[in-house]
């Protein structure tokens, strides 16, 4: 064997080292993401066996937990990788809203015109309903406000009703938010003039005898949605068969099937559906408010302009309360209302996806507090969105500054509590976590989300953060880990093992 040989078998021989050796630091490198490291060697094998169940194989995990009293780690497994967080995006945009708004915040709802009323109650200009984002308006709310005007002696209205919703863009679905998705309440357009949630609760009822179509109510007004009603009222006893459909992008409701002619109201077809332009909507709700306050509507065409004079206005929940009502049910609508609030209070107009003026102020906020912005993506307010990343290490980054605020309770009383409200009434009932955990749940298909805070055994507060995805389990799987982790976390004690009861 000649010295070229014996050369390239040497080197042949390293180079197979060298790549063995890199195989071993990658297999490595993927076992040390499968496993948990902590403070509590106990506590992490806990957890990475809850963690190990096979039905959860297919996605990949991210966990963090720390103590909120010398802010140790407990627990962490990818705790700086980038998940879709689904409604665990709301916790950003809560916490963003509640410290650049402030708690006191109030939206308020203007009907404005041109010109004060005259001596005989004539508006002798256009009336304009001008919206402030308020999520949370109700048809009742645009009925206080008609029936305002009228008790300050508005008989008449020259001329239209139109809006002013300016202080949002049009942009009115989340950025990668699905068409299929489009007619469902969890997917109400945006505006910044919003009313019932920018929804239509449409009730199909029989009609007197057999093969007459059946009736149809819309409310809060029949005098938006145009219905195709080829559904007929079928013999007694019957099994229903009533689909519902809002055309895409229009507002065009077809109504098919049957319906048994001996249903009760009670027993009837119920289902709420998005509409489109939520402004054209509130001012076809607000008008009929009007003509029921005895106030016509003469409808002349005059210049179109917001006019300086006040006749009425509604002041919303202040912001404590509407947090509530984003967090507990996880409300899609308030939290993307919520997100472009805060752009349009920091930038002026309050404008859509990651690139966006809400985004853009969160991302300003979550840096001053010193979150590693490189670790999320907010495309969205409510995580709807596929385009959201988010590490569990930037939740509790932000959980555990927001425990350190003045304003702590009113963020802390807006998370679902569990075994008692919200999106966790029915979890964790009757065990040491229930009425003890704090915190956000989140599902979107393939990966689901819990965030939030325990307390221990000893009465010490942990923040934690657990994100899953990519599972091809149904998502109850993944939920009873988070349900069996925090169990853990609730009977914690720094004096010896953790349990589950």
């Amino acid at each position: 064997m000649n010295v070229r040989t014996t050369h390239t078998i040497s080197l042949h021989r390293s180079l197979c080292r060298l790549f063995v050796g890199l195989l071993l630091c990658m297999s490595q490198i993927v076992h040390s993401d499968e496993v948990g490291t902590g403070t509590d060697a106990a506590l992490v094998q806990k957890i990475d066996a809850l963690l190990s169940d096979k039905a959860l194989k297919s996605g990949f995990q991210g966990v963090l937990i720390q103590s909120l009293t010398d802010h140790t780690t407990l627990y962490e497994r990818n705790a700086d990788k980038e998940f879709l967080p689904a409604s665990n995006n709301k916790l950003l945009t809560s916490g963003a809203a509640l410290a650049l708004l402030g708690p006191k915040f109030l939206y308020t709802t203007r009907v404005a015109a041109a010109t004060a009323t005259d001596s005989r109650g004539v508006v002798h200009s256009n009336v304009t309903l001008v919206g402030s984002g308020d999520p949370v308006l109700t048809a009742t709310d645009l009925t206080d406000l008609a029936h305002a005007m009228k008790m300050t002696g508005v008989k008449r209205i020259e001329g239209k009703i139109n809006y002013d919703d300016s202080l949002f863009d049009n942009q009115r679905l989340g950025d990668g938010w699905t068409w299929d998705d489009e007619p469902f309440y969890y997917s109400a357009q945006v505006s910044a003039l919003n009313v019932d949630e920018n929804l239509i609760a449409v009730h199909v009822l029989p009609g007197k005898k057999e093969g007459d179509p059946v009736r149809v109510q819309i409310t809060p007004t029949n005098h938006y949605m145009t219905v195709q009603n080829l559904a007929i009222t079928s013999a007694a006893k019957s099994k229903p068969v009533i689909a519902v459909e809002r055309l895409r992008g229009q507002n065009v409701l077809v109504v098919t099937g049957s319906i048994a002619v001996d249903t009760e109201e009670k027993a009837a077809f119920k289902e709420a559906l998005t509409v489109e332009n939520p402004s054209a909507f509130a001012v076809a709700v607000f008008k009929e408010a009007l003509e029921k306050e005895g106030i016509r509507v003469g409808g002349k065409s005059l210049p179109v302009a917001t006019g300086p004079v006040t006749l009425a206005q509604h002041t919303s929940l202040p912001l404590p309360e509407i947090l509530k009502l984003l967090n507990k049910p996880s409300d899609n609508l308030i939290a993307e209302c919520l997100l472009k609030t805060v752009g349009a209070a920091k930038k002026t107009q309050g404008t859509a996806g990651a690139g966006g003026t809400g985004a853009q102020s969160a991302r300003e906020f979550f840096t001053s507090i010193g979150m590693d912005v490189s670790h999320l993506t907010q495309a969205d307010g409510s995580g709807l969105s596929r385009f959201n990343y988010v590490s569990p290490r930037c939740f509790v980054q932000l959980l555990s500054y927001l425990h350190e605020q003045p304003d702590f309770a009113v963020f802390y009383d807006s998370m679902p509590i569990a075994g008692v409200d919200g999106s966790l009434r029915n979890r964790m009932k009757n065990t040491p976590a229930a009425n003890n955990c704090h915190a956000k749940t989140g599902y979107i298909s393939h990966a689901s989300s819990l965030s939030g805070y325990v307390t221990t055994q000893d009465g010490e507060m942990l923040v934690f953060s657990m994100l899953m995805n990519n599972h091809l389990a149904a998502n109850a799987l993944p939920v009873s880990i988070q349900d069996k982790i925090v169990l853990l976390l609730a009977n914690y004690t720094r004096k010896g093992d953790t349990h589950v009861p």
